[in-house]
């Protein structure tokens, strides 16, 4: 005969089963301040680490990393000084294969780093992966991302290098 108590912690363990599972299946979701919060997070990461090179007065930098089911993650950012800052964060490979991308995020902030247009985003593990980036003690639990992968050398063919760390106005 099953007592009380195990029969109590049987259903307390599946209750708390069932949470997990609804709350993977409907995450909670962002409002435009976080995303916007963690754009420029990402923006900055991409400035501070990524490959530079610049264009007349438009200052480039890119950041990939190879991702765990093929392909790559890429983030670029574009700084034109005194008018906006524009974050792009795109798939190339894995489930994208056969398209030239999949965009991730398309952000575009004014020079006070609020929003310069309506914002595109997707929800995803892509958020997570650079989320785990974005918080160093995090970096060790990460799933998606494999390595850092390197900046195509055509990419930047014929460019300058940027030098040039921009003055954002802003901080994340």
């Amino acid at each position: 005969m099953v007592s009380v108590v195990e029969l109590r912690r049987v259903f307390s363990e599946w209750r708390t089963r069932l949470q997990r599972v609804h709350d993977i299946l409907n995450p909670p979701s962002w409002n435009k301040d976080q995303w916007r919060q963690f754009a420029q997070g990402v923006t900055i990461l991409v400035i501070d680490h990524g490959r530079s090179w610049a264009n007349e007065s438009r200052s480039y930098w890119d950041l990939r990393w190879q991702l765990r089911e093929g392909g790559e993650l890429i983030a670029q950012v574009e700084h034109l000084p005194r008018e906006r800052t524009t974050l792009v964060v795109a798939q190339q490979g894995g489930f994208a294969e056969g398209a030239e991308s999949y965009t991730w995020l398309w952000a575009e902030f004014d020079c006070e780093g609020e929003w310069a247009r309506d914002p595109y985003w997707v929800d995803g593990t892509w958020k997570e992966a650079l989320y785990t980036l974005l918080m160093p003690l995090q970096r060790q639990a990460n799933f998606y991302l494999v390595a850092p992968a390197k900046t195509p050398d055509a990419l930047v063919q014929g460019a300058l290098p940027s030098s040039v760390t921009p003055e954002l106005g802003w901080t994340a």
